[in-house]
């Protein structure tokens, strides 16, 4: 979200993305740009908090009209008259005001007079300082009382008056417990409510479903995707089936594109049942029987939750795949496409396991504070726990699921072997550095030249790069002595790019952002190429949000229809922070 101070600077409040570990963390930044643009080129981005807003991502789960539907339909059944209602994790403070608005409804008298009151609770201060000015802008600033601390800070009968009556809150991951659900639920019971309090949701029940798909098998099983390919590079070698892995958890991930090319092996099965309105236990386990639907083979358990909101349960929401036909009543009205909440992928090790139609399997999961993990149990897999746990050897490396499929593709592999082909094979004796975390160039390098000397900076991999490429040295044709990990590099490779570029619109439509993605050129006859592109399945795309949404037209229909038909797109990348920064401006 946006936050701004009378005489401070814009500052964004956006979820940024570790390219190294694929770990994403919500981080302040300073958000100038766009307010200079608007001020230096007609209809550019505009200045102020709707800038702010319109680039951040967590307007996304804002936008989440099914979400917002559902959580404003249960508080207004739920609040009946006055009483305290918590809300924590506030945000922007959405459902205070769902809370006092229903309180309101309900009983008039509580607009007037000191009867009912809703504490908020927001730790992050950024975020408080906006939400201060959403209520200030709603004239809800009196009635609702916004403490600026974690809820297990705060003291009842010090920081709130008294115990909360009614609970309110939306702490939930794709996976469900990610955020400290089981923390705060623990504590806010302990400390903060009173004894079997109304909660909004009151219910979660956390849903799986066994799918075979080839397409998520090649996110995890770089060792089979490499048995189809002949370019002599074996980044996992035969008796080191293990050495390359995901993270064993739950991997967010939209599975409505999948839907084509999943096989659905069961039926959706119940694994977690988790109470709001009583205190939760900080760890459970639980062993499922599943009955095969299909014959085919297991690659990944796909899972997902379902909110009941209100204590009768007429009240719910899903984060299931749009295959998915449950036998809940809803809020009416499709779900929208979001990117807050996703399903969750847990990877079956290897090629997968084999399963007969009606055989049984056993599902054994386990959850902790903060995660659930699965050990499915098969008649020609057995358990999976020792497969597919990738910390106990050295060498082992996590990579992310993106990685593993992008290193196990065959064009990619031809891409970058016939450009590195044309490189390496004009020198006697080549020196090549790797300035990522490629482990497959490093390879590739050392078996196209046994003679090459190769300094790889392995920014995130460092001494476990380092073992890895003595580990498959020998399978790949080279020495490992040829490769050069440095561990803490003092020299780095310094770019810093600017171009301007007009475009012209082709279509008469909205314009709400632009896409961005990088072709690779890989040679210097531009024969060469690697696109990031929509068409590419293993890398994300970029995506620049206006400001406000923008009619555009093209230069041909200008006496028809108004909107502008050019922009002129200033990008320029600073390589050693790795920011795009993008400057836009629509022009008539």
């Amino acid at each position: 979200m946006s936050v701004s101070g009378p005489s401070s600077s814009n500052r964004i409040f956006q979820l940024k993305l570790d390219p190294m570990t694929g770990d994403s963390q919500w981080v302040i930044v300073d958000e100038n740009d766009d307010a200079e643009v608007g001020e230096s080129m007609t209809m550019g981005c505009c200045g102020g908090d709707g800038v702010d807003l319109a680039v951040t991502s967590y307007l996304d789960m804002l936008n989440d009209s099914c979400r917002n539907r559902a959580f404003r339909a249960a508080i207004e059944k739920c609040v009946r008259g006055p009483c305290h209602v918590l809300d924590i994790g506030a945000g922007t403070g959405l459902l205070s005001m769902m809370a006092l608005r229903a309180m309101r409804s309900n009983d008039p008298t509580t607009r007037d007079n000191t009867k009912g009151m809703v504490t908020a609770c927001e730790s992050f201060l950024p975020m408080v300082k906006l939400m201060r000015k959403v209520l200030h802008h709603n004239a809800m600033e009196k009635k609702i009382h916004l403490i600026n601390k974690r809820s297990d800070e705060l003291i009842a009968g010090v920081d709130i008056s008294s115990r909360a009556d009614v609970l309110v809150s939306e702490i939930l991951d794709s996976e469900l417990l990610g955020e400290g659900l089981i923390l705060t639920l623990q504590n806010a019971h302990d400390m903060l409510l009173v004894e079997n309090p109304v909660t909004v949701p009151h219910r979660a029940v956390s849903i799986g479903q066994l799918v075979e798909s080839e397409f998520l098998r090649r996110l995890h099983d770089l060792y089979t995707s490499e048995r189809n390919v002949t370019d002599g590079i074996h980044l996992v070698p035969s008796g080191l089936e293990n050495v390359i892995c995901v993270k064993p958890c739950q991997h967010p991930m939209h599975c409505d594109p999948l839907e084509g090319e999943v096989k659905l092996l069961s039926e959706p099965f119940k694994i977690f049942e988790f109470d709001f309105w009583k205190r939760p236990e900080s760890k459970g386990e639980t062993d499922i029987v599943i009955k095969a639907s299909k014959n085919g083979k297991v690659n990944a358990i796909i899972s997902w939750w379902i909110l009941q909101l209100d204590r009768e349960g007429t009240i719910f929401y899903s984060t299931a795949p749009q295959w998915v036909n449950e036998a809940v009543t809803s809020i009416s009205g499709d779900r929208n496409w979001c990117d807050h909440w996703k399903q969750c992928v847990w990877f079956i090790p290897g090629e997968g396991s084999s399963l007969a139609k009606n055989e049984e399997v056993h599902l054994h999961a386990t959850h902790s504070e903060i995660s659930i993990s699965y050990d499915l149990k098969t008649k020609s897999l057995g358990s999976d726990n020792g497969s597919h746990n990738c910390w106990d050897k050295n060498f082992q490396l996590i990579l992310s699921p993106e990685r593993i499929a992008l290193y196990g593709n065959s064009k990619w592999r031809s891409c970058m072997q016939s450009a590195l082909h044309k490189a390496v094979l004009r020198k006697m004796s080549p020196f090549c550095v790797v300035v990522d975390d490629s482990i497959f160039l490093a390879t590739l390098v050392g078996h196209l030249s046994s003679s090459s000397r190769i300094i790889a900076l392995f920014p995130g991999l460092r001494v476990k790069g380092s073992k890895y490429i003595q580990a498959i040295a020998e399978a790949n044709g080279f020495s490992a002595q040829s490769v050069e990990v440095v561990e803490e590099p003092k020299v780095w490779l310094i770019t810093q790019a600017m171009h301007l570029r007009k475009i012209k619109f082709t279509e008469h439509g909205i314009c709400n952002a632009f896409v961005l993605w990088i072709d690779w050129v890989l040679d210097s006859e531009d024969s060469i190429i690697v696109s990031t592109g929509p068409d590419s399945r293993y890398w994300k795309q970029g995506v620049k949000l206006v400001a406000r949404p923008v009619t555009v037209r093209p230069l041909r229909a200008r006496d028809v229809v108004k909107g502008c038909v050019s922009a002129e797109i200033e990008a320029s990348f600073d390589s050693l922070t790795g920011n795009l920064d993008i400057r836009y401006a629509f022009l008539d």
